[in-house]
């Protein structure tokens, strides 16, 4: 019976460490794309580059529809991840520290099932 809590608390310690791993690349990753948002705005359109109603009707679809999803991404859908990972976290935190005392409890009911068997 303790080798199975030994094996799960080895597993759930395995997957804090990934995900711990994975928070880390995911806020990373987040940087990278928040240092790159003027990019979905390139080339800026001048009176040299392009006018005219359809230059207009293009920034307006880069600014409503590419920039705002953009900002959608940066802003809600990572908070949604990084809220997910760290509730996520928490929960195994609180499972490994149950598993602990329950291998614990065997242990020590372990031994005094040998402190009355020696009786």
């Amino acid at each position: 019976m303790l080798g199975y809590y030994y094996a799960l608390l080895h597993k759930k310690q395995e997957e804090l460490r990934r995900l711990i791993e994975c928070q880390g690349s995911l806020s990373e990753k987040q940087g990278q794309f928040n240092e790159n948002e003027h990019k979905c705005l390139e080339p800026e359109l001048t009176t040299t580059t392009w006018l005219g109603t359809l230059a207009t009707s293009f920034d307006d679809i880069r600014e409503a529809g590419i920039h705002a999803s953009y900002l959608e991404i940066t802003g809600a859908q990572f908070s949604a991840v990084f809220s997910a990972i760290s509730n996520k976290i928490t929960s195994l935190l609180a499972e490994i520290e149950s598993i602990k005392q329950t291998i614990a409890n065997l242990l020590a009911e372990e031994a005094r099932q040998r402190a009355e068997a020696s009786k």
